[in-house]
């Protein structure tokens, strides 16, 4: 942004090659704060629910217990390969305490993994709402996360791949 206003409010002058004063022009540059004012009005618009495209997090394996661990990380391991930006909570703690806190931190697709998801080899999807779509296979999530993604870009005829 060049201002030609400052100078003369501040009666700024230099003195140039010439030997005479010259009035200089200012220019602005805000591209940070720029950045940060438009992730402020994001995270303001869609009060933290970010759409799952612009979600740091787009989705997060919990487990019920220790049992089903290592399948929780595989299944994370999997959706990291196609893409997802995923990330996976083995702690020893209560189950609903977790989907809680993942609810709280507004992820959008949050996977719970248990003996029974584990035999099967995927996860138990459930929606940032409270919705639950019950037993997926990580092919299939992977695939409905990656469409949940892209819809706002084919909706503008922009066509993206997340791939």
């Amino acid at each position: 942004q060049v201002d030609f206003t400052l100078p003369e409010r501040f009666d700024l002058t230099y003195v140039g090659q010439d030997g005479e004063r010259h009035r200089p022009v200012m220019v602005h540059r805000a591209i940070m704060g720029s950045l940060e004012r438009f992730i402020g009005i994001l995270i303001e618009n869609y009060a933290g629910a970010l759409p799952t495209w612009l979600a740091p997090e787009q989705a997060r394996v919990l487990t019920v217990t220790e049992v089903g661990d290592a399948a929780a990380l595989a299944v994370r391991d999997q959706l990291r390969a196609q893409g997802v930006r995923v990330t996976a909570d083995t702690r020893n703690e209560k189950l609903g305490f977790k989907v809680r806190e993942a609810q709280l931190a507004k992820v959008p697709y949050i996977l719970v993994v248990g003996e029974k998801e584990a035999q099967e080899g995927g996860a138990n999807v459930r929606l940032r709402s409270g919705e639950n779509l019950g037993l997926k296979s990580v092919a299939d999530i992977a695939a409905l996360v990656r469409a949940d993604a892209e819809e706002p870009f084919k909706q503008g005829g922009m066509r993206y791949s997340f791939a």
